[in-house]
C-alpha cells in the first residue's frame, strides 16, 4: 500500500504535469485528429476530466450521474482546463480526509475489485498514458511540448 501522503504528493505533481501539457495544447485546433480512427483533441482531454468523476465516485463515495459523461461538452480548451483543475482539487481534499483503512477498502469498477489506493494508481497511470498521447498532437497540431519528466526539443535553450 502507498502511503497517503505519498500518494496525494504524487497525484498534485503529475496533475500539474497534466496542466501544464493541456495548457500547451493550440486552443483554435480542439477538433483536430490525427487519424479517422483517432479521438479529437476535445474527447481526448475530456478523459482527464472523467477520470477524476470516476474517482470521485468509485474513491470518495460522491455520485456521479451517468448522464455526466455523455453530456459532458465544455465550451473551449479554457473550460477543460478549468474543469480539470476544478475536478482534481477536489479529489485531492478528498484523499486528504480519507483514513488508511478507507485508502484498503475494496471498489468495484468494469466489474474487478480494486483496493482504493490501487484504483487511485490505475486512473493515474492511465491519465499519464493519455497525457503522453496528448503530447503527440500537441506537436502535430502546431504547439510546442513542454517538459514533462525531462526537458523536450522545444523547450526553450534545450539542445536535444
Amino acid at each position: 500500500m502507498i502511503s497517503k501522503q505519498h500518494l496525494i504528493d504524487l497525484l498534485k505533481k503529475e496533475f500539474a504535469t497534466t496542466i501544464k501539457v493541456m495548457e500547451a495544447y493550440p486552443a483554435e485546433k480542439l477538433h483536430f485528429a490525427p487519424h479517422e480512427r483517432s479521438s479529437t483533441t476535445k474527447k481526448l482531454l475530456s478523459t482527464f476530466v472523467f477520470e477524476m468523476y470516476l474517482l470521485a465516485s468509485h474513491i470518495l463515495g460522491d455520485v456521479v450521474d451517468a448522464a455526466t459523461f455523455k453530456a459532458y461538452d465544455p465550451a473551449d480548451l479554457h473550460a477543460l482546463i478549468n474543469d480539470f483543475k476544478i475536478e482534481s482539487e477536489k479529489v485531492i481534499a478528498g484523499l486528504k480526509s480519507m483514513t488508511d483503512e478507507d485508502l484498503d477498502k475494496t471498489v468495484t469498477f468494469a466489474g474487478r475489485g480494486f483496493a482504493a489506493d490501487e484504483f487511485v494508481m490505475m486512473m493515474l497511470h492511465d491519465q499519464i498514458h493519455h497525457r503522453g498521447q496528448l503530447s503527440v498532437y500537441v506537436r502535430m497540431a502546431g504547439g510546442l511540448v513542454p517538459s514533462i519528466y525531462g526537458p523536450s526539443a522545444d523547450d526553450t535553450g534545450t539542445n536535444l
